[in-house]
């Protein structure tokens, strides 16, 4: 089910994760003050970004 945050639509998706890297990716969280998820989305834009700007690849 898609839900609404900021004016953008954003769907419920599942994944799997090194227990390592997400622990310490919500002890990050914790310390920023964010969401996990807040956290995960800024990671899945960084990402895109450099793909783009090192591959010429991908999308806007």
């Amino acid at each position: 089910m898609a839900r609404e945050r900021d004016g953008v639509q954003r769907e419920t998706f599942s994944t799997r994760l090194n227990p390592e890297l997400l622990k310490k990716l919500k002890y990050l969280a914790v310390g920023e003050g964010k969401k996990l998820n807040e956290l995960i989305e800024e990671a899945v834009v960084l990402l895109l970004d450099d793909y783009k700007r090192r591959k010429g690849r991908l999308f806007d």
